[in-house]
């Protein structure tokens, strides 16, 4: 009986672990390369003990000084500017920016349903650090403060309410990160991706027209071959 009361206990602690850490409001990817551009997804998957959530308010840190937050249908979008460290950006130094991004939710968001919110940002050029974006979830009844950065040595999933955090890895290709692609790159792009299609049906279309002119002459050659 004892052996059966602690394998039941395990089991259960190792189902309880997963479902607290689907709890937390996290962030994908959780690495992306030093000095590159990352697209940011904040899953909120849980209300506050079981209040729907109104509000998500991702607070940007001062060494991201470009952050571009995408539009949810279901919440309204505002942000707020602050001071940045300042940053070479395309040619132009960069002192403030975006601070804070704010989804304000049309109809509260039940609690154990799932929905994502996104940003794009510039990631600062710190290879092996982590970016924090610390994250108030505010609900119709209370809030939860997703803002526990760890100390040195200590596990990020070990804090009740950890902040989201994205480790910043060694850059791709010449040491920077692709910047994002303009609309006529991506025209480019969409003519090249069609160019190989059409050229394959233009040779369909000419090889099917020479075999009917080779049947053609066949019948005739054939036909006056009878005649004779």
């Amino acid at each position: 009986m004892r052996l059966k009361t602690l394998l039941f206990a395990v089991a259960a602690a190792m189902f309880a672990l997963p479902a607290a850490a689907l709890a937390h409001v996290t962030v994908s990817p959780e690495s992306a390369p030093t000095d590159s551009y990352a697209r940011l997804e904040f899953s909120v998957p849980h209300a506050c003990d079981g209040s729907p959530t109104t509000q998500i308010i991702v607070q940007v840190p001062e060494n991201v000084v470009s952050v571009t937050p995408q539009r949810n249908p279901f919440w309204k979008l505002s942000t707020k500017e602050g001071p940045k460290e300042p940053t070479e950006l395309h040619g132009e130094t960069v002192t403030e920016g975006v601070s804070e991004v704010t989804w304000t939710a049309r109809e509260p968001l039940p609690d154990h349903e799932l929905d994502v919110l996104s940003m794009q940002v510039k990631l600062p050029e710190a290879e092996g650090e982590t970016i924090w974006f610390p994250v108030i979830q505010k609900c119709e009844k209370g809030r939860t403060d997703w803002i526990q950065v760890p100390a040195e040595g200590e596990d990020a999933h070990d804090l009740d309410e950890p902040a989201p955090g994205v480790t910043l890895t060694a850059a791709e290709g010449d040491g920077h990160g692709a910047e994002p692609a303009s609309h006529e790159e991506e025209a480019a792009a969409d003519d090249d991706s069609d160019s190989a299609p059409k050229s394959l049906a233009i040779a369909a279309l000419v090889v099917g027209a020479l075999g009917l002119i080779t049947g053609g002459a066949g019948l005739v050659r054939n036909g006056n071959g009878r005649k004779s």
